[in-house]
């Protein structure tokens, strides 16, 4: 049974070898390319709920500040963050989560009335590294002749392959100069439609070949994959974008001081409601704490009005018990 797996599987193999595979867009070979136009619309839709959790980089390359949005699984967005340009962040996502960037200005022109009326810059869908039938430009590197690349690094940077065609195929880690198998369970092969999940680090870089090797050289390179920053480009037109550019970030930054302002009037309402309050707390307390003492006073007083009573009493009965002879009583006294 193995062997007529491992035999289907190096056939699946010999199989891509001898198809003549389209040349991959060259953002899966390692070559990103920057966005020419902004999107005109929204295509993703809502977020999907569940997903493993991942990390996103994301870079703000335009000249202009961008508002990153995440929508819900409704389909709303939520503002995020600001980005200023060259700003970068990091998030903690998950798979099937949709991020969408969008201008400080409409698409008309001008100040947009509100976050999701910005003109839309960038909209990107967490999801697996896909790899599909194509092929790109071979660049060779030998065989590491390490064990298998487990795919612990020192940090926490998920990714995830997804074998999206109908060959099996292997992954590598590309290490300078060599490239180290990865250990997929018990083998290195990842089978058809199939997908692994790794935890790597920030800048490294992976590779899908279809499998077999000759002279330790790996076969087709169906893909390559650096573990970056999600761009938000500078789409657009650079005339454009040279006439506005110092307006549109005079007015970003005259937003964000208006709401630093607002915050901090807010914050110091807040912070005055608060040691108000805190007053009328310590008025309250004082008076419980007066209060209490004229209580516990009168009940002293009282406890020794009935003690001095009682001490009274007791000596007229003595006095009465001396003075008064046996069987009588003492004139006067009654």
């Amino acid at each position: 049974m193995r062997s007529s797996v491992l035999a289907a599987l190096f056939a699946a193999a010999a199989g891509v070898s001898a198809l003549q595979l389209d040349a991959c867009p060259a953002d899966r070979c390692g070559s990103p390319t920057a966005a020419n136009a902004c999107p005109l619309a929204p295509v993703l839709g809502a977020s999907e709920s569940g997903g493993s959790p991942e990390k996103l980089f994301v870079a703000n390359e335009s000249p202009r500040p961008a508002r990153l949005l995440r929508v819900d699984e409704t389909g709303a967005e939520q503002e995020h963050a600001l980005l200023p340009p060259a700003g970068r962040l990091t998030l903690n996502t998950a798979q099937g989560v949709v991020w969408r960037a969008r201008s400080l200005q409409a698409a008309t022109g001008g100040l947009a009335a509100s976050p999701t009326e910005g003109k839309l810059l960038m909209e990107h869908k967490v999801s697996p590294i896909r790899i599909e039938g194509c092929e790109c430009p071979l660049r060779k590197a030998p065989a590491c002749n390490r064990p298998p690349f487990r795919g612990y690094r020192t940090s926490w940077d998920p990714v995830v392959f997804e074998n999206s065609s109908p060959h099996a195929l292997e992954l590598t880690w590309l290490d300078t100069d060599c490239e180290e198998a990865l250990e997929i369970g018990a083998s290195t092969v990842l089978p058809p439609f199939a997908s692994v999940r790794f935890i790597a680090t920030y800048g490294h870089t992976f590779r899908a070949h279809a499998l077999g090797r000759s002279e330790g050289a790996p076969g087709a390179l169906l893909r390559q994959h650096t573990i970056g920053d999600l761009l938000i480009p500078d789409c657009e037109e650079a005339a454009q974008a040279k006439a506005q550019g110092t307006g549109a970030v005079k007015e970003a930054e005259a937003l964000v001081q208006v709401n630093a302002e607002a915050s901090y009037a807010a914050s110091t309402e807040l912070l005055a409601a608060n040691n108000a309050l805190r007053l009328r707390l310590e008025v309250v307390r004082s008076s419980l704490r007066t209060a209490k003492n004229a209580t516990h006073t009168a009940a002293i007083v009282a406890s020794s009005s009935v003690s001095k009573a009682a001490s009274v009493s007791a000596a007229s009965d003595m006095l009465v018990a001396l003075l008064a002879p046996a069987g009588g009583s003492v004139p006067g006294l009654w």
